[in-house]
């Protein structure tokens, strides 16, 4: 465990608490520096989020065909081998849908360990932040840091706006990646997601220093805006994003699914008159699934 936690330090929170450190010392606000290392975080992550968003409209835009796969096979390793195929074809994992959430946990650890120290007002917080910090004159000369920023100390909790903020944005941010569900079962676990998500957000909130509940704020409008642009833009779905009907947020988004799922269909209805003619020279699935893979982005 000491060894993990060492590896932790070195590549995570020494370098996050650096950044954090630099940032302040540039612009003199504490808070600046929360905006500027949420920017450089979200461009040294914006690779994994759009694979994440590339790969959940495809499983999107599969949902048909999967939901066929189950009917079809009863046997649970052969209804597994069937979905694999299709995961194969279009050149998508069921993981990669999660790839960013999962980089995100240790990110916000880091991010906690950094706020908590380079901005923390215990003796113990200044003795650990001199033990992070990089042997380079300008960053160990720009402390204390100032930890004010509007009506926050950084370090501490935030007893209401910042939680609230958190969790209204987390559920913006649900609101507009979520597609109207298919099914009664799924429609009731978009809700239930919907509303428990951010409840557990702002309860988490309560407790954890306001600087890194501002992270996430600013984080969540960084994705609004990369789902936004993502899907071609278009018009919002207002009164859908205040829970008034449950058409689709950004109702661009449903073309752009309906259109992939279009030609999903018609991939797999050129795979049923090669297999019914055995026509000679035809693409074998496995050497067109670069192509089915490029077709559904």
């Amino acid at each position: 465990m000491d060894l993990i936690g060492q590896i932790f330090d070195l590549i995570l929170i020494n370098p996050l608490t650096n950044l954090f450190v630099l940032f302040a010392a540039l612009t003199g606000s504490a808070g600046a520096a929360v905006i500027l290392l949420t920017i450089f975080i979200r461009i040294v992550t914006l690779p994994l989020n759009l694979k994440q968003m590339k790969t959940t409209r495809t499983m999107g835009a599969l949902a048909p065909r999967l939901q066929e796969v189950q009917k079809r096979f009863s046997d649970p390793k052969r209804r597994s081998q069937e979905q694999m195929k299709l995961y194969k074809e279009f050149g998508v994992s069921p993981l990669g849908c999660l790839s960013s959430t999962i980089i995100q946990m240790p990110i916000l650890f880091a991010l906690y360990r950094t706020f908590s120290t380079a901005i923390g007002e215990s003796p113990e917080a200044t003795i650990q932040l001199s033990s992070r910090l990089y042997d380079i004159d300008f960053v160990r000369s720009s402390l204390p840091l100032p930890a004010h920023f509007l009506w926050l100390n950084l370090g501490r909790p935030d007893p209401f706006i910042i939680p609230i903020l958190v969790g209204a944005s987390t559920y913006v941010l649900q609101k507009m990646t979520m597609m109207p569900a298919m099914t009664e079962q799924q429609r009731a676990q978009n809700s239930m997601m919907n509303l428990m998500m951010p409840m557990v957000f702002v309860f988490i909130n309560l407790s954890l220093p306001s600087g890194l509940g501002l992270y996430y704020v600013l984080s969540n409008v960084i994705g609004m805006i990369m789902q936004y642009l993502y899907i071609g833009r278009g018009p919002v779905n207002w009164r859908g994003l205040l829970g008034l009907n449950q058409d689709a947020v950004l109702p661009r988004a449903l073309e752009v699914r309906q259109g992939m799922i279009d030609r999903v269909n018609a991939n797999r209805a050129e795979d049923e008159v090669i297999e019914d003619t055995g026509a000679p020279g035809a693409m074998s699935r496995r050497d067109r699934s670069p192509a089915l893979a490029g077709a559904v982005e």
